[in-house]
C-alpha cells in the first residue's frame, strides 16, 4: 500500500478477507489500523510516530504495566531503576522523545562507593589487589583492578573505532566468535577473561559473540562514554556524565503512554498472530481477536517464541527467535540498619567473584541508603533457581559470610529478576558467538503484514537509543509499503 493510501484508510473500520487457516472461535475481532504489540519504548515510539502519520493504532501489552525494560521502584522516596537507566550525551531519539513527554532529564546524583574485593576467598582493598595471591592475572593485567577489566581490554583491542556500523560488514566475520577466546587470543589471561565475565552485562564473556560487544563498546564511545577514565567501568550506577530520567526511567514510557490518542490494553498477551493477505489478525489471551493493516512486533524474542505466527516465519528468522539469548539480571535491594563498612575498613560496594557478582553501595549526599546485589546473566539464572521467597535471605547470608561486619545489618527491602519475568524473560538480548553472521541481518526483516522492533534488532545505537531507532525503521517500511 502506498503511504497515500495508507493515510487515507485511517477511519477505515471494515476489513476485507476471510480467514486462510481455519474458522475462526470466540468474539468478533475488533478493528484497527495498526497493532502495536509491546508498551516499551520501542512500541510506543512507533506508536506515536504512526499516529503522527495519521494513522489509527492500538497498543496491546501483556503485563500490568507501562514501560517494558524501563522499570523504576521507589523506595523512601528514591528511585531506583531495575531496567534502562542511563541516556548517552548522543541519544537524540530519547531526548527528544523525553523533551516531547515533558519528562526531566537530569545528572546521577549517586556516587559510586569505595570499592572492595572478594576473591578467591580474600577480602581485598584496592591497593591490596595488585600483589595479593588472589590475584591470578598476569604481567600488566595485575594492576588493572578486577571490575575495570572488561572495559579497559574491549576499549583497547576495538577494531571499530567510531566506524560502528562496520561490525555487519563480511571483513569483520572472524570476531563473530566467543568473546572469551578472542581476548585470549590477544594475550589476555584467562583468569582475566574470568573476572570480566563477573562485572559483564551479557551472559559471559565465554559465550558471548566478540563482534556484537566490540560493536557495542564502539558504539558507547560515541555516547559520551570515553574510555579514558580507567577508574570507572562501563556499567554501574554513578558512571561518566551520562544522564538520568528525574524520577526514573518508567517516567519516559508512562508519559510517551499518555501522548497516545487510545490507552494502552494491559493485561492482553498475544498468543496467535495469522498473516491474511492484505491483513492479520492477533489473537490474544483471553481470547480478544484484533484485525489490522499491519502489526508492530515490538516484543522480545524470547517471548515471541511463546506465540504462534502464520504463515511461519522464514527459516533464519524462525530460527534467530527460537534461538536467540537474553542475559538475565537480578536485583535484591537492602537497607544498611548500621554503616558496617567503617567497621570493617573495606569498600561498601563489592566485587566478588562468588554468586553475588556486584554490590552497589552509592552514596547520596553523605549517606547510603541501600546496598543493590546485581548479578548478570547466568550467574542471574543460577539465582533464579532458587526459590523467589529464598532470594532475599540467600544474598543476606552470602554478604555476611563475605563482611562478617554486615551481620545483623542488612534488611531485604525488594527484589527483581528480568530472567523470572514472563514477559521478558531475560534483561538483555545477547548474541551468542557465530550468530551474528548466521542471521543478525534476517532478524528484523518484515513478514507479510508484521514488523519488527526492538533492542534484539539493533544496527546502529546503543542502549534505549536502540529500541527507538528500530522503532523508527519499522514506521519507515510501514509507510513505504
Amino acid at each position: 500500500m502506498k503511504r497515500r493510501e495508507f493515510l487515507g484508510r485511517a477511519a477505515a473500520s471494515a476489513f476485507a478477507g476471510g480467514m486462510a487457516f481455519g474458522p475462526r472461535v470466540g468474539r468478533t475481532a475488533e478493528a484497527a489500523q495498526v497493532l502495536v504489540l509491546g508498551a516499551g519504548l520501542a512500541g510506543l515510539r512507533a506508536a506515536l510516530q504512526l499516529e503522527e502519520q495519521g494513522a489509527s493504532v492500538t497498543v496491546l501489552e501483556a503485563s500490568d504495566r507501562i514501560g517494558g525494560r524501563c522499570h523504576t521502584v521507589t523506595l523512601d522516596g528514591i528511585p531506583i531503576d531495575l531496567g534502562a537507566s542511563q541516556i548517552g550525551l548522543n541519544y537524540g531519539r530519547v531526548i527528544d522523545a523525553a523533551r516531547r513527554a515533558g519528562v526531566k532529564l537530569g545528572n546521577d546524583p549517586r556516587q559510586p562507593g569505595e570499592t572492595s574485593f572478594h576473591i578467591g576467598g580474600q577480602l581485598l582493598r584496592k591497593e591490596e589487589w595488585k600483589d595479593s595471591a588472589a590475584n591470578r592475572t598476569v604481567g600488566e593485567e595485575r594492576s588493572v583492578l578486577p571490575h575495570l577489566l572488561e572495559t579497559l581490554y574491549l576499549f583497547k583491542l576495538n577494531p571499530f573505532g567510531e566506524d560502528v556500523g562496520a561490525w555487519l560488514e563480511p571483513r569483520w566475520r572472524n570476531l563473530d566468535v566467543s568473546a572469551g577466546s578472542w581476548l585470549m587470543q590477544q594475550g589476555i589471561s584467562q583468569a582475566a577473561v574470568d573476572l570480566m565475565s563477573v562485572s559483564t552485562d551479557y551472559t559471559d564473556m565465554w559465550n558471548t559473540s566478540a563482534l556484537a560487544m566490540l560493536r557495542d563498546v564502539a558504539r558507547s564511545r560515541l555516547g559520551g562514554f570515553s574510555g579514558r577514565d580507567r577508574s570507572t567501568p562501563l556499567y554501574g550506577a554513578g558512571n561518566n556524565d551520562w544522564l538520568n530520567f528525574e524520577g526514573g526511567a518508567e517516567r519516559l514510557p508512562a508519559a510517551m503512554a499518555q501522548q497516545l490518542r487510545s490507552p494502552v490494553r494491559l493485561g492482553k498477551p498475544v498468543v496467535r498472530i495469522v498473516n491474511e493477505g492484505s491483513s492479520a489478525e492477533v489473537t490474544c489471551l483471553d481470547g480478544t481477536r484484533y484485525r489490522a493493516d499491519f502489526v508492530v512486533c515490538a516484543l522480545p524474542f524470547s517471548t515471541l517464541r511463546r506465540i504462534t505466527i502464520l504463515p511461519g516465519l522464514p527459516p533464519l528468522q524462525a530460527e534467530a527467535v527460537a534461538a536467540s539469548a537474553y542475559g538475565g539480571t537480578t536485583h535484591v535491594i537492602l537497607e544498611p540498619t548500621q554503616p558496617f563498612w567503617e567497621t570493617d575498613g573495606y569498600g561498601p560496594t563489592m566485587f566478588t567473584d562468588g554468586p553475588l557478582e556486584r554490590i552497589f553501595a552509592p552514596k547520596i549526599g553523605a549517606r547510603i541508603p541501600f546496598v543493590r546485589a546485581w548479578v548478570n546473566g547466568y550467574g542471574a539464572d543460577r539465582l533464579d533457581a532458587l526459590p523467589a521467597a529464598d532470594l532475599g535471605a540467600f544474598v543476606v547470608r552470602e554478604i555476611e559470610r563475605m563482611r562478617p561486619a554486615a551481620r545483623g545489618k542488612l534488611r531485604v527491602r525488594t527484589a527483581f529478576s528480568w530472567g523470572a519475568d514472563p514477559y521478558t524473560l531475560g534483561h538483555r538480548h545477547v548474541f551468542l558467538p557465530g550468530q551474528v553472521t548466521r542471521f543478525a541481518r534476517e532478524m528484523d526483516r518484515p513478514w507479510q503484514r508484521i514488523h519488527f522492533c526492538g533492542e534484539h534488532l539493533r544496527r546502529m545505537e546503543f542502549g534505549m537509543e536502540s529500541a527507538l531507532e528500530t522503532a523508527d525503521r519499522a514506521v519507515v517500511e510501514i509507510l513505504a509499503a
